[in-house]
């Protein structure tokens, strides 16, 4: 069963979410990178609903599912974690390492896939990316994702508390790097050890070559590795987007919600 030290985590998720949300937030009002944005809060409040339905659905179909796996692999010693003999703080890394390396792959997965990628593509039509774009999936991508995630916790072996620490280490990272601020010449440095928004910001390209590159979520260790990381002079502007999902009515609730479903040369 899950430890104390778990369920303070489990409670702490939501609170660290809203606070991690309101700092970049904060960040990008006195120092935004692109500082021409318009609509700012009905931008955010559309991406915002999106993540409030996707976070209730997923968590009646999926929360449950997740612990119940992860205390299964736990009770039986089953997962990669378990045949190694490394303690705590080590396994911990370790985990966060392969559950990373996962993503990795899945968000690749997501543009190399016709199928992923309608579903995906929501996420990159974004054509004014800050803060709130982070929160901006759309529910299918988040299904199959979570479905999936359900196996590879049974192959690492991840417990419920390396699980958690993953998550909100991968919320605040993705906000981060989606946030609408510049780091100027500490994102060159920076971006050897973590994603930053420079760098996630040519995978929010408009150009599908520049797109396709920048996958990783936490380490771009794993870009380096692939070959898939991608960099672009800073004074070079980036045009965001999706071409075919420019007009408002993508950028709606309800459009967002279509667009997987809608032929779009893309």
């Amino acid at each position: 069963m899950p430890s104390e030290s778990t369920h303070l985590l489990v409670a702490a998720k939501p609170w660290l979410t809203v606070v991690c949300f309101a700092s970049f937030w904060i960040w990008e009002t006195i120092q935004p990178f692109d500082a021409d944005r318009k609509n700012r809060w009905r931008h955010a409040g559309r991406n915002v609903f999106v993540a409030i339905l996707n976070t209730v659905i997923l968590g009646a179909l999926f929360g449950a599912a997740t612990l119940g796996v992860a205390s299964w692999s736990a009770e039986r010693e089953f997962g990669l974690l378990y045949s190694v003999d490394v303690a705590w703080p080590g396994r911990l890394l370790m985990a966060i390492l392969l559950l990373d390396a996962w993503l990795y792959v899945w968000h690749r997965l997501n543009h190399m896939i016709p199928v992923l990628w309608r579903f995906h593509r929501m996420h990159h039509s974004d054509h004014e990316m800050d803060v709130s774009t982070a929160t901006r999936f759309h529910l299918g991508e988040h299904l199959s994702s979570a479905t999936l995630r359900l196996i590879i916790i049974l192959v690492i072996g991840a417990s419920i508390s390396e699980l958690v620490a993953y998550e909100i280490l991968v919320v605040s990272a993705t906000m981060f790097h989606h946030s609408n601020i510049s780091l100027g010449k500490m994102d060159g440095l920076l971006c050897w050890f973590i994603v930053t928004p420079g760098m996630h910001q040519i995978h929010h390209s408009r150009q599908r070559s520049e797109a396709d590159s920048n996958y990783s979520v936490l380490f771009p260790l794993w870009d380096r590795i692939a070959f898939t990381y991608h960099v672009k002079e800073s004074n070079v502007r980036i045009e965001l987007g999706v071409d075919g999902i420019d007009e408002d009515r993508w950028q709606t609730v309800v459009g967002m919600l279509k667009t997987p479903f809608v032929k779009i040369d893309s």
